[in-house]
């Protein structure tokens, strides 16, 4: 089974799709909603089971670490029962200063503890984490969505290396570039052209693959890699420059989208 753990349907739902990236993320697996607004649940569990795939919902706040557990627990007994969740996906998308402290990296790590212990004891699982490239190159004007997505990045990365160990459990870190969702509408940078806006259904397939083949780390696009590599290299003043040059320096100056 799969966890969809949101920190609100309704901003993932509109913003990327969650019914046709889920079932198009995991078509052989059950699906579990967790979310905040029963509404919202409701309707994106019942729009995801009319496309054929088992899909569930529990009302969850996943700011909240107590009822975090509550509701893994009632996951495992009502639901999971004793084959255990094979695959967690936290996410929470929204771009505000007061889901710095219970938003990306609270979900993240809330659920991947609630989770793991049985996913290690069954020798069986999967965190998948979908981040964002601004986790390792910050820009201007969106100080707390790098925050959260930088230090989501380096939990990630620590849990990875903890798996090496681990027979059958694995971790994946997807770090695209813009994708062209509402929540970022209105960001501009120089050269659109050279480097368009994702498509989430891309973003999807590839993290499918990435999920398949046990990858660890994925940047999309690929030239993302090289982002990488400058920034190993270069002095930051050489960094900055390059930011102005593209444009990303004043890329949320045009911001329109959700915070």
């Amino acid at each position: 089974l799969c966890l969809l753990a949101l920190e609100n349907v309704r901003a993932f739902n509109v913003g990327m799709g969650t019914p046709h990236l889920a079932v198009l993320l995991f078509p052989k697996r059950g699906i579990i909603l967790w979310g905040r607004t029963e509404k919202c649940l409701k309707e994106t569990t019942e729009e995801i089971r009319t496309m054929g795939t088992e899909c569930h919902y529990f009302v969850c706040d996943v700011g909240n670490r107590e009822e975090v557990y509550q509701q893994a627990k009632a996951v495992r007994e009502k639901v999971v029962g004793r084959n255990g969740t094979t695959l967690v996906f936290p996410g929470a998308g929204i771009r505000a200063a007061s889901l710095l402290n219970k938003g990306f990296l609270f979900t993240l790590l809330q659920t991947t503890k609630a989770f793991l212990p049985r996913m290690l004891e069954l020798q069986n699982g999967h965190i998948v984490c979908l981040n964002s490239v601004l986790a390792l190159s910050a820009i201007p004007g969106a100080i707390d969505y790098c925050t959260s997505k930088a230090s989501s990045f380096a939990f990630m990365e620590s849990l990875t290396l903890g798996l090496l160990d681990c027979p059958g459990v694995n971790a994946t870190t997807v770090l695209p570039f813009h994708t062209s969702t509402e929540m970022f509408q209105g960001m501009r940078i120089r050269f659109p052209k050279l480097f368009p806006p994702l498509k989430p259904e891309t973003v999807a397939r590839r993290t499918v693959e990435a999920v398949q083949m046990n990858q660890a780390l994925l940047l999309l696009p690929w030239t993302m890699n090289i982002l990488v590599i400058l920034k190993s290299i270069l002095p930051q003043s050489a960094l900055e420059e390059i930011h102005k040059f593209s444009g990303s320096y004043t890329c949320m100056n045009t911001f329109k989208g959700r915070t």
